[in-house]
């Protein structure tokens, strides 16, 4: 059964992060990667996307348009550039922790079986965020260095 307390996991992750570490979290991981702010940044960018633009409508079982890979691409890089535009770590963290403090807030009393369509698919709201929480799982593997 899916439970909520998987998407916590990654705030549970951002009340983690040591202060001492901050400095680092803006150089890259590995060579030729995002920073580990970037992937804050890059999660958060996409769970305010999810919140304010996808979740209403999901909710109320509508058709939604696809993203491009254009659309993703430039998204990503909005995320990476805002990491690196002089904002702090901890404001990055918190905004993290925020969108997706609204994601749980907004689905808890929710039927996770409710459908919508995406890409002429119909898909429920417990198959998209098992989606969330690989993604999540894939970029916390990144960020603890795993």
């Amino acid at each position: 059964m899916w439970r909520m307390g998987t998407l916590k996991d990654w705030i549970d992750y951002l009340n983690s992060i040591n202060e001492k570490e901050h400095e680092s979290f803006f150089h890259p991981y590995k060579e030729g990667k995002w920073s580990k702010a970037a992937i804050i940044s890059h999660m958060m960018f996409w769970d305010r996307f999810f919140y304010e633009e996808r979740l209403p409508h999901m909710l109320n079982g509508e058709t939604l348009v696809g993203i491009t890979a254009e659309q993703v691409e430039e998204r990503n890089k909005q995320a990476e550039n805002y990491a690196h535009s002089g904002v702090s770590l901890q404001q990055i963290i918190d905004e993290a922790i925020k969108y997706r403090q609204l994601q749980i807030n907004a689905l808890q009393n929710e039927d996770l079986s409710k459908t919508f369509t995406i890409k002429n698919r119909i898909i429920s709201l417990k198959e998209y965020m098992d989606g969330e929480v690989e993604h999540d799982a894939h970029h916390l593997k990144q960020l603890k260095g795993k």
